[in-house]
């Protein structure tokens, strides 16, 4: 393309190999944050260094604001999601002691926190809405052919980490925040299943 001044201006020229070296040591700065958050993700412990560079090449960042929703109950599930800054908020369907249906906050999930896994895994629809409970959240997507493709290998891990939520869900949520009685409708979280 042909670049032509339409009034007198000073111009600044930055030669090509140093423009090439600060991209590249601005690239590898912002690998090298994005490879220590994986690092403190639990979920990838068992990954080796060249599969969480491929899991950083699969990885979208989505914001989020306060109450708005990332998943619905009832939808079908495309993405996996990593919680990386501020919160989000877990709502299912329950039934209080006058036996009415209402919709109550059952986990918040923080920095490092996943979701959406087993909707990928099973292909079954979100069992749970889930919503941005901070002012602001990033989370990073992952899509359902990479997901299967990195971390088919941590399927196991995940249903192990859903059964030990399950069993605190049995032991701790027999009350609301009001401390009334409370019947859950929860099933879909039994036999290993969790937050999809």
């Amino acid at each position: 393309a042909t670049v032509k001044t339409v009034s007198d201006c000073d111009c600044w020229v930055l030669d090509g190999p140093i423009f090439k070296k600060i991209v590249i040591k601005s690239v590898l700065q912002k690998r090298s944050t994005e490879l220590g958050f994986l690092d403190k993700v639990n979920l990838f412990k068992n990954l080796d260094h060249f599969e969480k560079l491929s899991l950083l090449d699969g990885l979208k960042a989505q914001w989020f604001n306060k109450g708005e929703d990332i998943v619905r109950e009832g939808e079908i599930g495309d993405l996996f999601y990593i919680v990386e800054t501020g919160h989000v908020e877990c709502w299912a369907k329950i039934l209080n002691n006058k036996k009415q249906t209402v919709d109550r906050v059952i986990r918040k999930l923080t920095s490092g926190d996943h979701f959406g896994e087993l909707a990928l895994i099973n292909n079954e629809r979100r069992t749970l809405t889930v919503k941005c409970g901070s002012m602001k959240a990033k989370l990073l997507a992952l899509d359902r052919d990479t997901f299967n493709r990195i971390l088919g290998t941590i399927e196991s891990y995940l249903h192990l980490d859903y059964s030990e939520f399950c069993k605190s869900m049995d032991r701790n949520c027999d009350q609301d925040e009001t401390g009334n009685n409370i019947t859950h409708n929860l099933s879909v979280l039994k036999d290993g299943d969790g937050v999809q």
